[in-house]
């Protein structure tokens, strides 16, 4: 751990001076400046490790202005060093062209005090877009058709709700305008895939009371995420069920003809906490009723496939601030957006009497925000799935 927070420490020093020497070839030379800069990026890390390691619960205006403050500026400042990266790219493709053809490129190319207010201008931009991304929370429609809804059942529909990460920026105003998505759709349950809860929520009454006044015909689920296990597991599933939500937590449960499994995130095990297989449990099900798999993270055990027919997760955020999407690429396999997957021959021998099943993941770009609450071609979405039933069957 404490090479971790080495490590993270020289990160951000490389970072900020980076962005330094190329605000300083724009500016030029001088102490009173460089003393502000010095001051903010010193704000922006202290301010940040404050917000996790300083109890500041007496003090809620404070915490949430400074989380607002903290966060943006972060943003900010990624978005400018990427905005630099970007310029200085082009700069050396520009200077090799020259080298090597004698375009002369080089002599076209703005001044450093030109690409530095270009950098400043596009970060400025980015954020205020950004916030407007992050507050147009649309539904997103999938229609999935299956043979195993049950005799005189045609539709299910089930809205999926992730990443909400309510804390000291998501609060009730925002939960106020995802949920007035969800209830637009009038969905016949509702599922929440991980990292409702960003912070403690003992006393957050206001949350509760929206939360319970969502009232699908066949009620309102979730699992647990990576980020409620860092802020504290219990209190985190406690609001939950306050808030109406069966939490479901490696088991599973019958519900309108619909079979619903939920896992508990991966994160537990870091927390002395053991996960049964969740091949363990999907084997044991029905062969006749839709399985909907509730993971947080994007991530398809090889030998679950065909025992499910739908995996519903989050996590990545869709990147949330490009071009961190390609961060998330790397790590996860599964893109946005819904993917069938390949049948395993272990899955596939399960249900040999009955015929393998065809299963697929999606992976929504997430609800809400983390950090800094803007989005960055990662729009947010409320994911309405359509359950039909399968012409003919």
């Amino acid at each position: 751990m404490r090479l971790i927070g080495i490590l993270i420490i020289a990160t951000l020093a490389a970072h900020y001076s980076y962005i330094y020497v190329r605000l300083r070839n724009a500016i030029g030379p001088g102490w009173k400046w460089t003393s502000l800069y010095l001051a903010l990026t010193l704000f922006l890390v202290f301010g940040s490790r404050a917000l996790w390691q300083v109890d500041l619960g007496d003090y809620p205006e404070f915490r949430k202005a400074l989380s607002y403050a903290v966060y943006m500026g972060l943003a900010f400042f990624f978005i400018l060093f990427t905005a630099f990266v970007v310029l200085d790219l082009v700069r050396f493709l520009a200077w090799l062209a020259d080298t090597l053809f004698s375009t002369g490129l080089r002599g076209l190319l703005p001044s450093p005090k030109a690409r530095a207010w270009t950098a400043v201008g596009f970060a400025l931009l980015v954020c205020v877009y950004g916030w407007f991304e992050a507050l147009n929370i649309q539904p997103k429609h999938v229609t999935i058709e299956t043979e195993r809804l049950p005799a005189g059942t045609d539709r299910i529909r089930i809205a999926q709700i992730t990443d909400v990460h309510l804390g000291w920026i998501i609060q009730e105003e925002r939960l106020a305008r995802i949920l007035s998505v969800v209830r637009a759709a009038e969905p016949d349950l509702v599922v929440s895939t991980g990292d409702l809860v960003d912070d403690n929520m003992e006393f957050r009454d206001e949350e509760i009371a929206l939360l319970r006044g969502l009232t699908p015909p066949l009620g309102t689920y979730a699992v647990t995420g990576n980020h409620e296990y860092h802020v504290g597991v219990r209190q985190a599933v406690e609001f939950k069920e306050r808030a109406g939500m069966r939490v479901l937590r490696n088991e599973h449960h019958s519900v309108g003809g619909l079979v619903l499994v939920g896992m508990d995130d991966p994160s537990a095990r870091y927390y002395g906490q053991e996960i049964p297989p969740e091949g363990d449990i999907l084997a044991s099900l029905p062969a006749d009723r839709f399985v909907v798999l509730l993971k947080h993270q994007p991530r398809v055990e090889p030998e679950s496939v065909g025992l499910f027919d739908l995996q519903l997760s989050g996590h990545t955020h869709g990147g949330q601030i490009w071009p961190f999407y390609w961060l998330t690429r790397m790590v996860y396999e599964y893109r946005p957006g819904l993917r069938a997957l390949a049948p395993s021959p272990r899955g596939g021998e399960a249900y040999a009497a009955e015929g393998s099943r065809e299963s697929s993941v999606y992976v929504s770009n997430g609800t809400g925000t983390w950090g800094p609450p803007l989005r960055f071609f990662a729009p947010p979405e409320v994911t309405i799935f359509d359950i039909v039933r399968k012409p003919g069957s």
